[in-house]
């Protein structure tokens, strides 16, 4: 008994230690950032999250966080498996106490790299592909109240491909327009907006409603020069914000003014950069807070960096502007 408290104490003193240690490396080399947390959200899943494999339940141990996005209720973070053997899935948080409600599991193994809710239609867009095109798929925000952990996969009400991207690597929404971006390696990224009508349905380039499941929609608007290695999208005001990401170097949000900014592509043009930890992911906007999350807590990279971070990170967007 003796032997075990005593390798038991030894344990939770290392990883206080470690944890503390961790946390201050960190607030040391991002001081900005970090002062302007406010509030975290632990990440659920990243040591075990059960899925499917097979149509069979499974505990996976590589769910790797991509999406993000709030409702009026819920936080909602999508993940896929790393080993690409599971089913993706979105954990549900209760944005009020921050506690883990459910574990959807999607119908797929998708990517899911990015999430997006429109308010007005009570729908959230995910990330998805068809053949070679990017796609997006949607489910109502009654499904995800209506779900139960453990049960079959959640359905798409409907998926439709998207004419100029062969992935999309970000969604967000905006005055009912749905954004999405592509993350480029070596090349600009794109950043394509399609209109949303009442019904649900997204618009085509000629004016008219996609209706088909099998439609390639094409954007009315063409597409925009975006950075490289972009992860993440989200609007503030007249603020485009943009995540890039890569590797173990530290990440960076570009602030683009909408009005005054000619070219996306072009860094020179932002108004901030704002440097961050590794590994960072999709970005939103809620009133004056930025959401972030960051993937470094999977066990894909929690090796490759000292600086893990296993929480969405709630943070004072106007602190993070000056």
């Amino acid at each position: 008994m003796n032997i075990c408290f005593f390798k038991l104490s030894n344990w939770l003193r290392h990883f206080v230690i470690a944890s503390f240690s961790n946390r201050r490396k960190m607030k040391q080399m991002y001081p900005k950032f970090f002062t302007a947390v406010e509030r975290t959200y632990p990440i659920p899943g990243l040591n075990k999250t059960v899925s499917l494999t097979k149509n069979k339940a499974e505990a996976c141990l590589t769910m790797t966080p991509q999406g993000m996005t709030l409702t009026e209720h819920y936080l909602l973070i999508s993940a896929y498996c790393y080993d690409h053997r599971h089913h993706s899935v979105i954990y549900v948080l209760d944005r009020n106490s921050d506690n883990k409600i459910k574990t959807i599991i999607l119908p797929d193994l998708s990517h899911v790299g990015g999430l997006a809710y429109d308010p007005l239609q009570q729908t959230i867009w995910l990330s998805n592909t068809v053949g070679s095109f990017a796609a997006v798929a949607a489910i109502h925000l009654k499904q995800i109240d209506e779900y139960i952990e453990g049960s079959a996969p959640i359905f798409y009400q409907q998926k439709i491909a998207l004419k100029e991207l062969p992935h999309t690597s970000a969604l967000t929404y905006n005055r009912k327009y749905l954004v999405a971006a592509l993350f480029s390696l070596k090349e600009f990224g794109k950043i394509v907006c399609y209109p949303i009508d009442h019904t649900e349905k997204l618009i085509n380039e000629e004016n008219h409603l996609n209706t088909s499941k099998s439609t390639i929609l094409s954007s009315p608007f063409g597409t925009l020069a975006i950075p490289k290695k972009i992860q993440g999208a989200t609007f503030y005001k007249n603020f485009l914000l943009l995540s890039q990401s890569w590797g173990r170097q530290s990440g960076k949000i570009f602030v683009f003014d909408i009005h005054r900014t000619t070219d996306f592509s072009d860094l020179t043009q932002a108004q901030k950069i704002i440097t961050t930890p590794p590994y960072l992911e999709q970005i939103y906007v809620d009133g004056e807070y930025l959401f972030a999350l960051f993937e470094s807590g999977a066990s894909a990279y929690r090796k490759k960096t000292s600086f893990v971070i296993n929480d969405v990170l709630q943070l004072d967007l106007l602190q993070l502007l000056e």
